[in-house]
């Protein structure tokens, strides 16, 4: 009778054993696998049959709780938390091993490990910038006080208020003239790279015309060229009115800086070229964003050229063609380095293409002023206040798109590590990620339209709001068959919320305060609502389902 008891008990748990949702294998006392329920033979990627008789390679102790890599054929492993107590089979000591499969958790955790080594680093390297840039300009600005002073004073001597000047004299006072202008022009070089990497350096965004801004930077290097014999020419391609997108101002700084380098390194009797125009098929080394029509000044010179090897790196700050004492030229090494970065900061780029000793073409690429810009240029001088508040969601939409996996991974990353959900660290990625992706795919693209509809109603922000309500009502309903809590709810929702900030302030630093506020009061307005949305579904859908004294199977059938 006790016998037959015995044998009734090992079927009850042998039963219960294979119906289990977690691999579970019997261990011997002497390690040999004795069975392996259907869970462990997914587990392992082998049958039962192939899984008894091996020896388990893990010792086992009752009360153990501990991480393992099962090795599965092909030596692909995947990591499993492993809880062992003690046990009898067919009537002999043994372990019962359980192992939960976990890969997806640790693979969460590395990630969210990894995202946030980047962002210490970001900080870390942010931070080190910003120190640098803060000293550059503190130093650019006390240096040039008292350079600003001994230009004075040489003038006035030179004017000769301190009494006359022999020509000797004259001559060395203007020495001391041109190389304290010389100085100071590096010191403002200096500068203004400082305040283009802290991001501190302000652009006029606008219309500028081609013909205008051209003529400004001829009359400053003319006289110049015709000093050294240089022919110095300009010709465009453009039919009517040439208009571009950018800062005029900056624009002719950079030209300035290209047609005296092209002078500088031309030999007498050589000649400089600017080209202007339009086209819609830019030089494919450079980086501009999007198919559509770009604004070019091409600067040509029958001068010196590069070599292969300074070409990657002539736009470093404080690289020159020829160093030491061979250098023909003055300079800082800083003036291409500004100029490709001012370009840059104005969606556009400047390239270059150079053979040595025939000469150098760098071009100059802006967006064109289509219809559009003449419309937002119009808007921005009609609606200043609106304008600098949305003007930039669409940018701030794109990096919030370009960043949903990221955000994922450290969003289900806070889900199963934080307090917030009870037994989310044994949910699925699936499952915690279910409607995320596409609810913040859906806010990004809310963004760009409000910006396009210039904060008037839109059919395109009226269809995301039906889809953002779409999707808040089946992840309300989902949550609820997980016995999830409207204060569950709600807090998930919160939770999200800050990632959306927190990936949008990593990813924009150039963004204003103005559109980053915008951003913000538009993100927490479409998540509140959500969260409405969100927790009523859950309410009506934890209302209809059935009491915990009659479970139905999927069939239908009974429990």
């Amino acid at each position: 009778m006790e016998r037959r008891r015995s044998t009734d008990e090992q079927m009850r748990l042998r039963t219960i054993v294979e119906r289990m949702a977690d691999g579970i294998v019997i261990v011997s006392r002497d390690g040999v696998i004795l069975f392996a329920n259907p869970a462990a033979e997914r587990l392992f990627g082998r049958s039962a049959s192939d899984l008894t008789g091996r020896d388990f390679g893990f010792p086992a102790v009752a009360g153990e709780t501990t991480e393992v890599e099962v090795v599965r054929p092909q030596q692909q492993t995947v990591t499993a938390e492993l809880r062992t107590v003690d046990t009898e089979w067919d009537q002999e000591p043994a372990h019962l091993i359980s192992l939960r499969d976990i890969t997806d958790r640790k693979r969460a955790e590395e990630r969210a490990a990894q995202l946030d080594r980047e962002r210490l680093g970001r900080i870390e390297a942010e931070a080190a910038s910003q120190a640098k840039s803060d000293f550059l300009a503190l130093m650019s600005h006390e240096l040039r006080t008292p350079l600003n002073a001994v230009l004075g004073y040489a003038e006035l001597l030179d004017m000769g208020v301190g009494g006359s000047l022999s020509p000797e004299q004259r001559q060395q006072v203007g020495r001391i003239t041109a190389s304290g202008r010389h100085l100071l022009g590096l010191v403002n070089e200096v500068l203004d790279l400082a305040k283009v990497e802290a991001g501190q350096l302000a652009l006029e965004e606008g219309v500028g015309h081609s013909r205008g801004v051209v003529d400004q930077a001829f009359a400053l290097i003319q006289p110049i060229a015709e000093g050294r014999g240089i022919a110095l020419t300009a010709q465009t391609e453009a039919h009517g009115e040439a208009v571009f997108q950018g800062d005029d101002n900056r624009v002719r700084q950079i030209l300035v800086n290209l047609l005296n380098n092209a002078v500088k390194f031309t030999n007498p009797g050589g000649k400089v070229t600017l080209e202007w125009g339009r086209t819609t098929k830019p030089d494919r080394d450079a980086r501009l964003l999007g198919p559509r029509a770009w604004h070019f000044f091409r600067v040509k010179d029958t001068g010196i050229g590069i070599p292969p090897d300074k070409l990657a790196t002539i736009f470093d700050p404080f690289v020159q063609v020829h160093g030491g004492h061979a250098r023909t030229a003055e300079g800082s090494g800083l003036g291409l380095a500004i100029s490709r970065r001012l370009a840059r900061l104005m969606k556009g780029d400047l390239t270059v293409r150079s053979e040595l000793d025939k000469g150098s073409t760098f071009t100059l690429w802006l967006p064109d002023a289509s219809g559009r810009a003449k419309e937002t240029a119009k808007w921005r001088q009609e609606s200043p206040d609106t304008a600098a508040r949305l003007e930039g969601l669409g940018e701030i939409g794109r990096v919030l798109l370009r960043e949903v996996d990221p955000l994922l991974n450290a969003f289900i990353a806070r889900l199963q590590e934080g307090p917030i959900v009870e037994g989310a660290r044994e949910m699925r990625t699936c499952q915690l990620g279910a409607h995320t992706g596409t609810f913040v795919a859906d806010v990004a693209c809310t963004l760009a339209a409000i910006e396009e509809s210039r904060g008037e109603p839109s059919a395109v922000v009226t269809d995301a709001t039906q889809i953002q309500t779409v999707i808040a009502e089946r992840h309300g309903a989902a949550r609820a068959l997980l016995g999830w809590t409207p204060n569950t709810l709600t807090r998930e929702w919160s939770l999200l919320c800050d990632e959306m900030k927190r990936v949008i302030r990593l990813g924009g630093p150039g963004f204003s305060e103005e559109s980053l506020a915008e951003a913000f009061v538009i993100i927490d307005r479409i998540t509140e609502q959500a969260t409405e949305t969100s927790v009523r579904a859950l309410n009506r859908a934890s209302q209809n389902q059935p009491g915990p004294e009659l479970i139905r199977r999927s069939d239908g059938g009974p429990g």
